[in-house]
């Protein structure tokens, strides 16, 4: 999961520039990836990856490791893997929009 990590915080110090209402978002994104747990918190202008499941996520959004891969690099678009049931949501669909704002800015789109 670090290489996600490591990603992720990386496509959101780009994003944030582009992005800049991010800074005020306090929400938390849960990963289920082939069944290990981790979260993405975007809170004071910063986000953090962190390992287990988060108590009251906006939504949490299942996937196997190709899929969440090909999105990070931008080689498959968030939404198209969610209309072909590569990604899986259950909560607040909508707000995950937010997050694929975050990782289209990073990835310069």
């Amino acid at each position: 999961m670090e290489e996600f990590e490591r990603a992720f915080i990386d496509l959101f110090q780009r994003a944030v520039q582009k992005v800049p209402e991010a800074r005020t978002w306090n929400k938390v994104y849960q990963f289920n990836v082939e069944g290990q747990m981790f979260y993405i918190e975007i809170k004071g202008g910063a986000a953090s990856v962190k390992q287990g499941s988060h108590p009251s996520p906006i939504a949490t959004l299942s996937m196997s490791r190709e899929t969440l891969s090909k999105i990070l690099r931008g080689e498959l678009d968030a939404m198209k893997a969610f209309m072909s049931g590569q990604l899986k949501i259950t909560g607040n669909v909508f707000d995950t929009v937010n997050l694929k704002k975050i990782i289209d800015a990073g990835l310069g789109k």
